[in-house]
């Protein structure tokens, strides 16, 4: 009998040039919802003081040991094209109960791209690495990170955030085959 795994790798190795392109290509295909009435929640914002630094482990001594809220981006950098840039993933570290910070949240990624713990975010880190910019904006400590993150995740529904939707949110984009 034939293991499952040798069958694909029998199929693989058959697949012309074209066909491994297209596959590699499709591995970075992302769903982006951009919905312009939910634009309109960004009037619950309060003013957020975003910073950007480009992923890497270097990059941890600039982030505060704070709370705050975080995105993931692509950002392609190249002042041949217009500024260009992805959120693929949307954060909170600490909240009105919690003391996690943003210097600590971020380690955590540098890990999760190191070993396969969280595999859609270990794939999202891994998949773009080198193009990725990690946003952050340091929160009050009267303020909750976790309805900043929910009112965020609303207005950008970022293709890496499955779990952190409201309720009525997680079941409209389930049934559009988005989460």
């Amino acid at each position: 009998m034939n293991a499952p795994l040798d069958l694909a790798r029998a199929h693989l190795a058959n697949m012309s040039e074209e066909e491994r392109l297209k596959a590699d290509i499709a591995r970075y295909k992302t769903r982006h919802v951009l919905y312009p009435p939910f634009f309109q929640l960004l009037n619950e914002l309060p003013n957020l003081e975003w910073k950007k630094v480009s992923f890497s482990l270097d990059a941890r001594d600039c982030i505060p040991k704070e709370k705050g809220v975080y995105a993931f981006a692509i950002d392609i950098g190249d002042s041949k094209l217009p500024v260009t840039s992805y959120i693929l993933y949307i954060g909170k570290a600490g909240d009105l109960n919690s003391q996690n910070t943003l210097w600590n949240r971020y380690y955590d990624y540098i890990k999760t791209q190191r070993r396969n713990d969280r595999p859609r975010i270990h794939e999202m880190l891994n998949l773009w690495k080198n193009h990725l910019s990690y946003y952050y904006a340091v929160v009050s400590n009267d303020q909750s990170t976790g309805e900043l993150e929910k009112t965020l995740l609303n207005i950008l529904i970022p293709p890496y955030n499955k779990g952190d939707f409201s309720a009525e949110m997680s079941s409209i984009l389930r049934g559009m085959n988005i989460l």
